[in-house]
């Protein structure tokens, strides 16, 4: 047997023939550095020592020559006969002739990721993480059970290849290397590799016992386990990447002191928390909103309501929310961020209303945190219970998440309803509150009767028309809001979502064009066009969910002819449908219904109350489009 520390890539035994590009790594190639960062802080944390009060986590950057890589001659080696083979496949040809360049470079970039409070890697652990995939024996309440999140670090590398050491406190030290390439031939032999290698001691490919120190001014003493990506893709903000990341993600660990964060010479702790969020050149911009609401929330500042929810027989969880005024309405992220423990952020609930708010449900070591992690997908951002294989199970989360998400809803309306910054949005919308309400208007005589609003409104804030997709049945990202906002089309543009036709009165013929549009009554003047109404102030009130009836005020400038209101809802899967439209009155007045829309009606100048009854009995996310005659 052969006991000599080497590379040694194995061969497939005349079966499967791997490319690079394998489903493994391909979960990963989105944002690599975004999910090396979350897959690394989420298996430190699950390995934390029993009586240690936080997990330290440190992200290191050094420089090797390339022959200090263990094993380098043959690896790159293997590099260039797998570019060989793939020389007639082009994208792998490219990809391959990069790490060429990579590996032959005479200075290396590497990263060492290293954990410290933790138990390390000991007995069947460190097996799963170098060679298992999508096995695990991480149980419970953890943060990952997936078992395929450590191909993370190999998208990370600039030739595929990682080192992992480590110092378990069952007092073994090991260190095993492995390079993901593709199948390319073996030497002396027409079999193929499997297109993978392992730096071991004999044909086993099992680890070095002892410790692998690459980093020169790093040398462990204690518990742990550290990484290194061998050639790290390091992007000129490659700090700013994982620190952002993690603290979006493990904001809530990082404030309970479950976690600290070194990067380089960044060190992230409860202590320094807000100084570093204070910090706006350290945190990129596309995440620091919600950073910056995460801790609002957490730390409970003023304006802050909780709430603990029991989630029928899984479990309590805690909401968090708060709303914003107009002026701090920019660090509204109006939806609610899912935390589960060991408070790690797995997804959001978006668009839980459209008056600036944010929201946080942090799910405790339960019932409920454990089912969910069960259906987690590999990069742990999103709950599917279509993992569950058995339906009447799947039906079942599909439920408790369904009843989860309506609770958080129920509460955060609750808070906007009772809020001091609610409560100035409804002075402001003061003028515009019922003077009759459906119930009290007789159908026949159209008579009403002075009656209250049922539920505490719910105001949508003041907004010019946001844009929509032009296909009206199709999934635009700008949709905010469970309760309704207010959109409109496109007015120019052969791909404008209206149907074609006249205006009443004239005697021309019906346009071929996508517009709403006709002659004028003389049959011979300008053409009129229905456009969307963008250039007047609206405010959508939700006057009772349980009736289907809304309130939509204008404040114009204009006089506008033949008017037109449509209106749209969305299901929890983004698909959008017609919402009908069953009566309207325009400052008291019925106005004509056809085929679930309110037409031919007119708004003046000033303040316009529109009531609409629908068929819709909850809070839903919806689209109203409002249309005139110009």
């Amino acid at each position: 047997m052969n006991v000599k520390e080497s590379w040694r890539f194995v061969g497939n035994n005349y079966t499967n023939k791997n490319g690079l590009d394998t489903a493994d790594m391909e979960t990963f190639k989105k944002d690599p550095i975004a999910s090396l960062a979350r897959e690394s802080c989420q298996n430190s944390i699950d390995a934390k020592e029993h009586g240690k009060n936080k997990v330290i986590l440190e992200f290191k950057t050094f420089e090797i020559n390339k022959e200090a890589i263990p094993g380098y001659d043959r690896l790159r080696a293997e590099i260039e006969n797998c570019k060989e083979y793939k020389k007639n496949n082009k994208k792998e040809y490219d990809q391959l002739s990069n790490m060429s360049k990579a590996i032959n470079k005479d200075v290396i970039t590497c990263l060492r990721i290293s954990d410290f409070n933790t138990t390390g890697l000991y007995g069947e652990k460190f097996y799963l993480l170098t060679k298992g995939s999508g096995v695990t024996d991480k149980i419970g309440t953890t943060g990952g059970s997936k078992g395929i999140g450590k191909y993370a670090s190999f998208v990370a590398s600039a030739f595929n290849t990682v080192f992992y050491s480590t110092y378990a406190n069952d007092g073994k030290k090991q260190f095993l290397g492995i390079s993901k390439l593709c199948s390319a031939p073996m030497p002396d032999t027409d079999e193929l590799t499997m297109g993978i290698g392992y730096y071991g001691v004999n044909d086993k490919n099992e680890p070095m016992d002892k410790q692998l120190n690459l980093d020169e001014n790093f040398c462990r003493d204690t518990y742990g386990t550290d990484l290194y990506i061998m050639g790290f893709k390091a992007e000129n903000n490659w700090k700013q990447q994982i620190l952002s990341m993690l603290l979006d993600s493990f904001l809530v660990a990082i404030y309970y002191g479950e976690l600290e964060i070194k990067i380089s010479d960044i060190i992230v702790n409860k202590e320094n928390l807000k100084e570093i969020i204070d910090k706006e050149e350290l945190i990129i911009k596309s995440l620091r909103k919600s950073i910056i609401s995460q801790y609002i929330l957490i730390n409970e500042s003023e304006g802050v309501f909780t709430k603990e929810i029991d989630i029928l027989e899984y479990g309590k969880v805690k909401v968090l929310a708060k709303s914003f005024s107009k002026e701090e309405s920019e660090i509204a992220t109006n939806s609610c961020t899912m935390i589960r423990y060991p408070y790690m952020k797995i997804k959001i609930f978006p668009n839980i209303s459209t008056i600036p708010c944010s929201a946080m449900c942090i799910i405790q070591d339960n019932t409920l945190n454990e089912l969910l992690k069960d259906i987690e997908n590999p990069q742990h951002t999103d709950w599917e219970p279509n993992r569950k294989e058995e339906g009447s199970l799947r039906n079942e989360i599909r439920n408790v998440i369904l009843n989860l998400k309506n609770s958080i809803i129920d509460f955060v309306v609750e808070v906007l309803s009772t809020s001091e910054t609610e409560k100035l949005d409804i002075e402001g919308a003061g003028d515009y509150l019922p003077e009759s309400h459906f119930d009290g208007l007789d159908q026949d005589s159209g008579q009403q009767e002075n009656l209250t609003i049922k539920d505490n409104p719910v105001i949508i804030k003041k907004v010019n028309n946001k844009k929509f997709d032009k296909n009206p049945i199709k999934e635009s990202e700008d949709l905010e809001g469970i309760i309704p906002d207010i959109g409109s089309h496109d007015e120019e543009g052969d791909d404008s979502p209206v149907p074609s036709g006249s205006n009443n009165g004239g005697e021309g013929d019906p346009h071929e064009s996508s517009d709403r549009q006709g002659s004028s009554e003389e049959g011979d003047k300008d053409i009129l066009k229905h456009i969307a109404l963008t250039d007047m102030k609206k405010i959508f009130f939700v006057s009772d969910k349980n009736n289907g009836e809304y309130i939509l005020c204008i404040d114009s400038n204009y006089n506008e002819s033949d008017c037109e209101i449509e209106m749209y809802y969305f299901d929890d899967a983004d698909n959008q449908y017609i919402a009908n439209i069953e009566r309207c009155l325009v400052n008291g007045q019925k106005s004509e219904i056809d085929h679930g829309k309110a037409v031919k009606f007119k708004i003046l100048p000033g303040k316009t109350k529109i009531e609409l009854k629908t068929d819709l009995r909850d809070y839903y996310r919806c689209e109203v489009k409002l249309y005139a005659n110009r």
